[in-house]
């Protein structure tokens, strides 16, 4: 239930989130009023602070709020007829509360931006900055969707290097970190934004091509390639590259056989002589 509110509200726009909280505000101060000086609402008042410093994306909006809830309360409170000893009381009352709102609106507002951080770091491979394995399947489940839902084609490549165990054994893993960190840095430099590109593990890496028939990708991938041959030249790097492409005019039933055709492609490639390119086009 939490999990489905949240994403309703993260969805919508500060204005969206702004109009909830004013009701809100409206609410608990009316319902403060209704019930009298007898019964607390003094809690509620932290609702409408809440909605805005979780949900709100401008940390501004939500200091508004927190002097906002914390004048409904001093105004419901001084047409209750409270009385006080000294007529300065209900201002100190109100700015202590005001502190302790600024307070909680503060906290929630850094914990939902260190959540956010965590959440996006974890989709990210952390060598080289690309998508992990499982932030790639999320992604190619819901571009496979889209293509699917709109009769597009794709294509999809996999991507290993060949010799790497070499460098790791020959210059150590430093160099070798440096080589896949190169790579992603030419594949990042390469691929639309509409493009998904991901590190699978180790030295595999994977690309997803939307609306890319066989002529795309071809060119796609043979440019790529050959930008992977002149930087290991460059660096003085023994590697190699095998890439396997599936091209789907129209996807398959199940996203998974063209990854499992794409990865069959580059073992192809691989027990054939490696540092080559297979294309398949697959038309069902």
């Amino acid at each position: 239930m939490l999990k489905k509110m949240d994403g309703f509200l993260s969805a919508k726009s500060t204005i969206f989130t702004a109009v909830l909280a004013c009701i809100l505000v409206v609410l608990v101060g009316a319902l403060d009023h209704v019930t009298g000086s007898e019964i607390s609402f003094s809690i509620f008042y932290l609702i409408p602070v809440a909605v805005v410093a979780w949900y709100g994306k401008n940390r501004f909006v939500g200091v508004v709020f927190c002097f906002l809830s914390a004048l409904t309360w001093l105004f419901i409170d001084d047409i209750s007829g409270s009385v006080y000893s000294n007529p300065l009381i209900p201002i100190w009352n109100s700015l202590v509360r005001l502190g302790f709102f600024l307070i909680i609106a503060f906290l929630l507002h850094r914990l939902r931006v260190n959540l956010d951080w965590q959440a996006a770091r974890a989709d990210i491979d952390g060598l080289t900055g690309l998508l992990n394995a499982r932030a790639f399947r999320d992604r190619y489940d819901a571009a496979f969707q889209q293509a699917s839902r709109h009769k597009h084609s794709l294509a999809i490549g996999y991507l290993d290097l060949d010799g790497f165990k070499g460098i790791n054994d020959n210059f150590g893993h430093a160099v070798g970190d440096q080589v896949l960190k190169s790579v992603a840095h030419t594949l990042t430099h390469r691929v639309r934004a509409s493009d998904i590109c991901a590190r699978l593990g180790g030295d595999e890496f994977v690309v997803l091509l939307p609306e890319t028939d066989l002529a795309g990708a071809q060119t796609f991938f043979s440019v790529l390639h050959q930008s992977l041959l002149e930087l290991f030249s460059q660096q003085g790097w023994s590697v190699g590259c095998s890439v396997g492409v599936a091209v789907y005019p129209l996807p398959p039933p199940h996203p998974e056989e063209a990854i499992k055709r794409a990865d069959k492609l580059m073992y192809e490639v691989k027990h054939s002589g490696k540092n080559r390119i297979y294309f398949e086009e697959i038309v069902l």
